[in-house]
């Protein structure tokens, strides 16, 4: 469950001034992601991810100092798509599904198979409904 990211990419910097870090623009939806997450049968974390436009491209001394920082995984958007929603008032919610460690090399990627990934879906669901049934109902535009 990401709540913040750290800003290695390009992107976010077209939305937002420069800054270590960007937070999630909607922390009720992280709340209520987390909620829900929490009851699958698999850790669960919820914290810092950093985020990079390089993918596999990280060197064992980068991945080390993130970590050492309380890192929870490398990934490529949320700094992105967190910086898009704050500088446009928009909503949104980050969830990673880690799919194996980084020094696994010769293995294939395990995403916790099929019924796994329906339960996170499940979950990530009943978190957006709640989260919007709590808003206030926008008029429609016709």
């Amino acid at each position: 469950m990401i709540d913040e990211a750290v800003r290695d990419e390009g992107t976010s910097l077209h939305y937002l001034p420069p800054s270590k870090t960007v937070v999630t623009p909607t922390p009720r939806l992280a709340d209520l992601l987390a909620q829900e997450l929490i009851g699958l049968p698999s850790p669960v974390s919820r914290g810092v991810v950093w985020t990079t436009d390089a993918p596999y491209r990280e060197t064992p001394t980068q991945l080390q100092s993130w970590a050492e920082k309380g890192v929870l995984a490398v990934e490529m958007q949320a700094a992105s798509l967190f910086a898009f929603a704050r500088a446009r008032g928009a909503q949104v919610g980050m969830v990673a599904l880690v799919s194996n460690d980084v020094d696994q090399g010769t293995a294939e990627f395990d995403t916790g198979g099929h019924e796994f990934r329906a339960r996170v879906l499940t979950a990530v669901a009943r978190a957006a409904r709640k989260f919007f049934l709590a808003q206030p109902e926008t008029p429609r535009v016709r």
